[in-house]
């Protein structure tokens, strides 16, 4: 947060290496519940546990970042704080993987660079 309000940029540059981290982590610590793909269907849900809301919904998407930071700091509904056990630089890296989940979900060709579209296109 800053003055009070949830930040929308993520603090530090987003790299690949950030990415692969976040996606590690993801598997970890939050795929259980949530899934693989984000979108709440984890293996403790498949087991009878509460379903968390899926990443793919529009008010989620539209969250800020710091929202998730937020939820993974501090915990929201039945999901327990993580800062004691997801260091800030991880958490962040969270949050650009599940960022990176919503967009590989709801992507268009438009999406696409102009230059990488007919690898795409021709097949």
């Amino acid at each position: 947060r800053v003055g009070g309000a949830l930040i929308d940029t993520i603090p530090m540059p987003v790299t690949r290496t950030m990415l692969e981290r976040g996606r590690q982590r993801f598997d970890i610590f939050c795929s259980i519940c949530h899934g693989q793909l984000g979108d709440g269907d984890g293996m403790v849900v498949q087991r009878g546990f509460r379903q968390p809301p899926s990443f793919h919904l529009d008010r989620l998407r539209q969250q800020p970042v710091g929202h998730y930071f937020d939820v993974i700091t501090n915990g929201f509904g039945a999901m327990a704080s993580y800062a004691s056990r997801v260091p800030v630089e991880d958490r962040w890296a969270i949050v650009s993987y599940i960022r990176a989940l919503q967009l590989s979900q709801n992507a268009t060709i438009g999406d696409v660079p102009a230059g990488d579209r007919s690898k795409l296109e021709g097949r």
